[in-house]
């Protein structure tokens, strides 16, 4: 006996049909006739009278309804009570994200989970997309949240931002009316250019995109590295020299007008991040919780 088929059996009896009990909780007639005669089966009594016109319960059919009823009630309320204790759930997410993700989109996603789930803290630890990687593998954190895939089989990775990279450049920078493939390649190679350290996903992002035309590394003019966006774009608004971002860094610089960005529509370096979550990892409730409402945020707001 299962609860599917004291919920088949109850509706049954309180339509007086098996199509409407079948349309009402989205089962097939046949699916609804084998709940029913499973029960009669177990129970060892005919629960329902069957003619051309009707179904109505026997006597043991009416005194059953009323145990089948207040199982499925308790049922009812135990997803209640459970749902209710959710927005109550108590706990800690420990993240490790590279320097875009905890710079500029968690802190507003974390305000807005907050409001939803406020026993809930957060521990967020910023590095590299490649050292957020093996960090996840060897440290005790829950997710891991990079701007470029993790190779490998490790992790669970749920792409749930889109983002593309533009060029950063000084407010006085004069931007070619006519951005040509050539203009760019001769931006790229002549003017003073901040980089990314090594193992951040927008310095990946950003030689995968120069492989595509045409360049290396090499053929930029690297003035200097920072290990994380926000130093870029100060140096950026300095003047010290142009830049890769992620969009999702600028708003703020652009605003402000303390830089203008390029965005290369025909040449556009699109970028996914990523939620990792080791495979062997059961994931506890709160856990879950944060899992879904994350996916489920940027789904919406994308």
């Amino acid at each position: 006996m299962d609860l599917r088929q004291l919920e088949a059996f109850v509706y049954v009896a309180k339509l007086n049909s098996f199509s409407k009990a079948a349309d009402t909780i989205y089962l097939s007639q046949p699916t609804i006739s084998s709940h029913i005669n499973a029960l009669e089966k177990e129970l060892g009594t005919q629960l329902l009278i069957r003619s051309t016109k009707e179904v109505y319960p026997t006597k043991s059919g009416l005194d059953f309804y009323v145990y089948a009823q207040n199982m499925l009630a308790l049922r009812d309320e135990a997803i209640h009570s459970v749902a209710q204790s959710v927005r109550c759930i108590r706990g800690e997410i420990s993240l490790l994200a590279s320097s875009v993700p905890a710079q500029y989109l968690l802190p507003s996603f974390i305000a807005v989970f907050q409001k939803a789930y406020p026993d809930i803290f957060f521990k967020v630890k910023q590095s590299d997309s490649e050292q957020v990687g093996k960090m996840l593998s060897n440290c005790i954190y829950d997710f891991g949240i990079t701007g470029t895939k993790i190779t490998g089989n490790r992790f669970v990775q749920s792409s749930f931002y889109h983002d593309a990279l533009v060029l950063a450049v000084p407010v006085g920078f004069t931007v070619p009316k006519d951005m040509s493939l050539e203009a760019l390649i001769k931006i790229l190679r002549t003017q003073p250019f901040i980089m990314r350290e090594d193992g951040s996903g927008t310095k990946k992002e950003l030689e995968s995109f120069l492989n595509r035309i045409n360049l290396t590394l090499d053929h930029l003019n690297t003035v200097c590295s920072f290990n994380n966006t926000h130093g870029i774009l100060q140096a950026v608004s300095s003047g010290a020299g142009i830049s890769f971002v992620s969009r999702a860094s600028t708003d703020l610089y652009t605003k402000m007008r303390l830089i203008k960005t390029i965005d290369l529509k025909e040449f556009i370096v699109k970028r996914n991040f990523y939620l990792l979550s080791k495979k062997e990892m059961i994931l506890q409730p709160v856990q879950k919780l944060f899992q879904t409402f994350l996916l489920n945020y940027y789904k919406e707001l994308q």
